[in-house]
Order: structure tokens, then sequence, then C-alpha cells
């Protein structure tokens, strides 16, 4: 054993309580107590155990504890704290979430005063990490040793909160408010997806502030921050904070949980109003007052080590000159760890290194080897990070073989931090009360499709985050491949499913991934090593995989991936129906039949799927000169797309006639869709299976694939009143949809065609809007439309809708026909 290896846990240097925090701890061990004793109800406790940073967890009888590390910074003598009450009253095991906090579960009620005494000795709490209050404000690991940050944001993100920290403004607001800080352009804190996000920033003239936005955030309906400031300078930061908390206190929505985070107080204001409320609560709160002082920094003490220290076996040979490139050659375990985990400071001779941890877990004697490790080689500081590691500053770069060598005799030299492999998800069905599937579960598999180190250079840059639920705990929503967990009803059981978000991210700019398809647990790593292949197949010269994922757009990838998205029948396959590491079949207690709207939404949202998937094999099967049954396939698109519009009728009909006759005279003959659409028992009565020619079964899948994406649009509409809108169109002739044919003459412009010529107004503009809403602001359609209406309308409404009609031009010399290219302007 090593030297670092046998060192002894130092005792945990403590402190006296402040009595102030002595009474608070003394007021929840009361109400715990009452609790217990059955005097007060758990539902009466639980906002109170809220306020606390306690959570309730979806086993009985036990309790999260979350313990808030503000800017994640904690000291060695601290972690030996955790560690040891994880030890004694949690599982022996602390957990690194994505806002820099370290949780404790499965503990009990009457153990969590005892803990949040044991904290508060070594200047730690647990208040306000949980609740409608801010939340742990949250900073880039490397505040204050990156190459390129402007100045170190550390200081004003302590600041910020410990200032808000039992605040009374802050006590009881509508909803949690996250604030976030970041150092350099690179923003590894993902400011716009915060309440508040603080960008440092430097004026000309050298004087040194924060670019401030607001309202982002994510869960099911994910908002990007607007700027609110373009410079705040330092003496105006908190007061500029404390305003926009007061309007969000005002104003936010106390009666709809669901819809009482800030970012909805911006849609419903408008920006421009919000701001202008803004500015009249910075002045009603007396900020603008004379010698109203300048901004009182907390010190935080992050002295280096001295670079000349001893050694046990001379100087290393290592320099520590890892910067997250990938490999060239074979390389030695070490060499792999130092390329992808340790990073080198803007000091001369100091390197930080990170400590990988599998989805953010960590036991306490891991916990208190680390701690030692910390004041080996560093100043006895450490962080912890918003991808669920832990990271040592400040180390010698000398040293780096040696701390190695010890992290890896205790199972902690994983390489790949911070990249690719460096899976994020949340606790999910583990512990988490809302959790719906087992996002650990699910990134534990998916190890074995990107291994820890051995990720390839292409997919530098690339990241995966998994949440359990809709509510975005992992962030998913702004990662290259997120995913979150759902329930899928099939017949008489339930499968977990991952709805797949491709293209998020925050460099710089902050994007939302787009949702592409809905995919079974089981189904998800094949999945993404089929995009893999796609990306590998199809990408243009040294493209990145989020290039390639914005280029191709959602339908591409969708095409690709329909075929995951097909369950086999409970007795086919059963292991479907079972989770990631899942001993007992799946089940979702409040996943109802479809009385409800949102049960209905889901049997229109799965009848469309299915058509799709009816499609998919379609076009197989007539790639392999098996027309007579790919017209069959087509046939079933078109009847699980009837069968999808009938469910906001209440109708579920036993036969394809009663299907088609029940569709015609409830929602075609309503104008729901095209005319071309009716008589439907006429015009697919022949998609039967028998012999037919090449150009019938492609006429037939054509049909079928212009029924379907009208009836997507119908869908697509639709509200959660399951209200469908009647099409104003001209009399559209009564013949087959257009097909997918290839270009006429060379195509110049680069961009995606979609070709119209065929769809009459207003259906054509309608076509083209939804096109463009599944596309980036920037991105450019090439769209062939007829002559006439189509191409005197068209342009003239998507000009209307503000967007830009690049070209406008014959596409063929007859004039029949014409082109347009569109570039997106984001509304």
């Amino acid at each position: 054993m090593n030297d670092a290896a046998s060192l002894t846990v130092p005792h945990v240097e403590t402190q006296p309580i402040p009595a102030s925090i002595l009474e608070e701890i003394e007021t929840f061990e009361v109400e715990a107590m009452r609790t217990l004793a059955g005097d007060v109800s758990t539902d009466l406790f639980k906002p109170f155990r809220l306020q606390y940073g306690i959570y309730g967890q979806r086993q009985p009888g036990v309790q999260m504890v979350r313990v808030k590390i503000p800017f994640g910074g904690i000291t060695a003598n601290q972690l030996r704290r955790v560690a040891e009450l994880a030890d004694c009253y949690a599982t022996g095991v602390g957990h690194v979430t994505t806002r820099q906090d370290i949780q404790m579960h499965f503990v009990e009620l009457k153990d969590v005063p005892t803990i949040m005494r044991g904290l508060a000795e070594v200047g730690l709490t647990t208040r306000e990490a949980c609740a409608n209050t801010v939340r742990n404000v949250t900073a880039c690991h490397l505040a204050g040793v990156c190459q390129g940050e402007v100045f170190d944001v550390t200081p004003y993100a302590k600041t910020v909160a410990y200032h808000l920290l039992r605040n009374p403004l802050n006590q009881s607001l509508p909803r949690k408010f996250k604030i976030a800080f970041s150092g350099c352009a690179h923003d590894c804190a993902l400011t716009p997806i915060h309440d508040i996000g603080l960008l440092a920033v430097k004026r000309a003239d050298g004087v040194i502030g924060f670019r401030m936005v607001a309202g982002g955030g994510l869960g099911s309906t994910p908002r990007i921050a607007q700027l609110l400031r373009e410079f705040t300078p330092m003496e105006e930061l908190i007061p500029s904070i404390e305003a926009v908390i007061k309007v969000f206190d005002t104003l936010g929505n106390r009666k709809n949980r669901n819809k009482a985070r800030m970012k909805f107080v911006i849609d419903k204001l408008g920006f421009e109003e919000f701001k202008r409320r803004w500015e009249a609560a910075y002045v009603s709160m007396g900020h603008t007052l004379p010698n109203n002082g300048s901004i009182a920094l907390l010190p935080y003490q992050d002295a280096p080590p001295a670079l000349i220290m001893p050694t046990r076996n001379g100087t290393a040979n290592g320099n520590g000159n890892g910067n997250g490139t990938y490999p060239i050659g074979h390389e030695t375990p070490f060499e792999m760890w130092k390329r992808t985990n340790v990073v080198r400071q803007r000091q001369d001779g100091y390197v930080t290194a990170a400590i990988k941890l599998f989805m953010g877990d960590i036991t306490s004697q891991q916990l208190l080897f680390v701690a030692d490790l910390a004041e080996r080689y560093s100043n006895g500081n450490l962080r912890t990070t918003i991808n669920q590691n832990l990271v040592i500053r400040w180390i010698p770069a000398d040293q780096i073989p040696h701390l190695y060598e010890d992290l890896a005799s205790r199972g902690l030299a994983d390489p790949g931090a911070e990249l690719v492999e460096d899976i994020i998800a949340c606790p999910g069905t583990d512990t988490c009360g809302l959790g719906i599937t087992s996002s650990k579960g699910l990134a534990r598999a998916l190890a074995e499709v990107f291994p820890a180190g051995r990720v390839p250079e292409e997919l530098a840059g690339v990241d995966i985050k998994i949440s359990g639920c809709h509510n975005s705990c992992a962030q998913h929503h702004i990662s290259t491949i997120g995913l979150h967990g759902v329930g899928k009803r099939i017949g008489e059981h339930v499968a977990p499913h991952y709805e797949l978000h491709l293209g998020g991210s925050v460099n710089g700019t902050a994007k939302i991934g787009q949702m592409i398809v809905k995919l079974p647990a089981k189904a998800v790593p094949a999945a993404l090593s089929h995009l893999i292949d796609v990306y590998r197949r199809d990408r243009q010269g040294n493209e990145s995989l989020p290039k390639f994922i914005a280029r191709a757009g959602k339908a591409k990838l969708k095409d690709e991936l329909i075929p995951y998205t097909i369950v086999p029948s409970y007795e086919e396959d059963s292991t479907f129906y079972y989770d990631w590491e899942g001993e007992d079949e799946f089940i979702l207690e409040d996943l109802g039949p479809g009385e409800c709207a949102g049960g209905a939404l889901e049997m229109i949202e799965n009848g469309i799927l299915e058509a799709d998937q009816e499609l998919y094999q379609a076009k197989l099967l007539v790639e392999k000169h098996q027309y007579s049954v790919s017209v069959n396939k087509s046939y079933r698109a078109v009847l699980a797309a009837a069968k999808a519009l009938l469910v906001t009728e209440g109708l579920e009909p036993s036969t394809d006639s009663e299907t088609f006759t029940e569709f015609d005279g409830r929602i075609a003959q309503k104008g729901v869709v095209p005319s071309i659409y009716r008589d439907l028992n006429k015009k697919v009565g022949d998609l039967g299976p028998k012999e037919t020619s090449p150009e019938s079964a492609r006429e037939k899948m054509a049909f079928a694939k212009g029924f379907v994406e009208a009836c997507r649009v119908a869908t697509d509409q639709m509200g959660k009143d399951l209200k469908l809108s009647t099409v104003k169109e001209e009399q559209i002739p009564s013949v087959p949809m257009p097909t997918e044919t290839k270009p006429a003459i060379p195509i110049a412009t680069g961009a995606p065609v979609y070709d119209l010529r065929g769809v009459s107004c207003p259906m054509n503009y309608v076509k083209t809007k939804l096109k463009l809403e599944m596309m980036d602001a920037g991105d450019k359609l090439e769209v062939w439309l007829d002559a006439g209406e189509p191409i005197k309308n068209v342009p003239m409404s998507l000009k209307n809708d503000g967007h830009k009609v690049l070209i406008q031009e014959e596409l063929e010399p007859e004039a029949s026909h014409y082109r347009i290219l569109v570039e997106k302007v984001e509304g």
C-alpha cells in the first residue's frame, strides 16, 4: 500500500454553531418529532421540510438530505464531515448533483437534525437547497484557474449565495429560483438555462462586470434566458438580482405549480414589459439612492501550495499537460487519464485534476481518501462540478503521476471526465419520487457504447444527459444527446420509453435540442449506436456530430431511428416491459388507459408513430421489390393515422371499413384534412395484398405518406382540448399526393428540398411553416411550388412571418413550377 493510501483519517475540526442556526435546527427537530408522533400530518410538514433541504424519497419512511455547496467549493475538512454523516446515517454513499450539491439518501427523519448539526459545525447547511427558494448558486469549477476566464467569479458567486441564504426576500417564492456564474465565453456554468445567469465581461475601459440574462429554465417547457443587462457594474450586482426576485415574487403564478417558474411570468408579460417591471422594482427597493455602497465580497481562501514539494520516488516525469484532446496510437492507463482528466491552469506549473464519479456517486471511504489527497497534493480545497464530478485544483504538475497512482488504488482513476463518456444521469427511480424510469440503469447500459477514455476524436464536444422524467434534472434539453423517461401503454402492459432530444448545447450561445422520437428503453443503446453510424456514413468532411444533427434535420434523423421505436408484444419479448436493471415488470400507476386528455393525446401520438413505422417498412419493402407487401403496409399506415384522429371523437372502431367510414363522416367531411382524403373506403380499398407494379406501389405509398402527413398537421395544430381545426382550402384535385421526386434540374443551393408541387394553398404554406418550425434560425429550405396562387401567396406569407426569401425563380423552362429559397428567422 502506498503512503497516501495508509493515511489515518484526521480529526474533523469543528466550530460552535451560531445561536440563530442552532435555534433553526431545533425548530426543525421539534416539528420532525411531532410528525413522527402523528401530531402533525406529513402533508403539513412537507413544505417546512423542503425549506430545510430535506426531500421525501419514493421509498416510504426515508429522506434525501441535500447539502448546499455554493459555487461547488468545499474544503477537505467539510468533505470528511459529509463522509462521516453519510456513513453513519445514510447508505455510505454521497451523490454529487448537477447543481454542485451533495446528497445523502435513505436517511431516517429522526436522524436529520443530527446531520444538520454535524454540517453546521463545519460551516455547511441544507437550508434552501430545496423548496420555493433560491437554490444553490452554481459556478464553473475552474473559476480562478481557467486559462480563458475574464476574471475569477468565485467571490461574487459566494457573496450572492450567502446574501440570499435565509434572506426574507426569497423564503416563499412562487417556485424555485436558480442562479449561475460563468467566467468566460465558453459558459461552463450554463447561464442561459437559469432564472438569472451572470457572465463575466470587461468593458473597453477595463472595468469588469457581468452580462445578466433572465428567464431561462428547462423542465417540460424549456426556455432560453433573455438579455436583461449588457453590463452590470459590481456595485449594482446584488440590487439587480434582488429586483428580479422581487418581480418574480410579486407576479409569479401561485395557483398552478406547473406554470409557476419565472419563465412563465416573462411569457405572459413579454420581455420588454418584464424589464420595465424590473426597472420599477429596482427603484422602489431603494437601489437607486446615493451612497448605496459597493459590493462587500466575502473572502475565499484559495492560496496555492508551494511548487517545490517532497516526492516519494524523486521527481516525476509527467507534466500534466492534459487538455481533453483525443488519443493518437496506444496509451497507458495513466496517459489516457492524464489526457482526459487533467487541465493546465492559467498559473504556470499548476494543473487541475478531475475525479470522474460514475453518475455522481462516491462512497464515504472514497470521500475521506479524496479529502486526504486534496491536502497532500494541493491546498485542501475541492470543487464539485455540474457534471457530477470532483476536482482538485492547484496541483503542482510534477505530482500528477503520484496523484494518479493514489487515485487508482481506490478505484477513482477512471478516464473521460467531463467528456462524452461521462454520462450525466439523475437518480431516477432509484430514489426520486418523481422518477419514471431508471436513468442510472440506462447510463450503465450506455457505458458499453461509449467506453471511458476510448471514445474517438470525432465525438469531441458531444455530451449525453439522461433525466428520469420531464423535469430535466440532468439537463437533457441542452445536451447533444438528451433522453428523458416516459411510460407507454401497449395493450395490457406498459413499457419504459425515452424521448430522444438531439442537438442541444450551451457554448457561448444556447440551443434547446429537438425531440426526435420516442424509443423503448431497451432499444436506446442500439438506436444511439445507429445514430453514430449514420453520422459517420453521411457527414461532410470533418463535420462534428452537433453540426451534422443540425444539417440533417429532424425528419431525416427520425426516419433513420423509426425501426428502433418498434416494440414487440409482451408475449414475443417481455424484456421490453422491464426497465434497465429492473427485477419487476415496469408499471406506471398514474398512466391511465386514455380517459383523460393526457391519455388521449398519447393514444393519438402513438397512432401517428405506428403509421410512421408502417411507412418505414413500406419503403424498405419497395426497395426489396416486395411490392404487394409494401402496398399492404401503406394501407396499414393509412388505417393507423385514421384511427389516431378518431380518438378525438372518442371512437375505437373494430373494423377497417368502420374506421374509414367514421373518418370520412366525422373528420374528412368537416375539412380537417384536404378533400382528396375523403371517401377513404374507395380510395384505399385496393391497397390489399395482391400483385402490383413497382409504379403502383410507389404511388400508393406516396398517397399514404401524404395522408399521414395531413393527419400529423391536424394533430400538431390541436390543443389539449382535442379540438381539430378545419383546413380552409381551395378544392384540391382528387389525385395522389406528390411523391418525393428527385430534382428535375441540378440544385445549386445546397439546402434540403421540400417538393410541394401539386399541393394547393394554403396547405403548401402550412407544410412549409411546419417544416421551418423543425429547423434552427439561419437554416435554409428550398421549396418547390406550382405556378399561380402557390408562387404568388406562399413567399408573401413567409415574409409576413418574418422569414427571408432569398431566391424566387422558375424551376422549369415552361414556368409551370417555381422554387424559392427560404432562410428561417427566429420569431
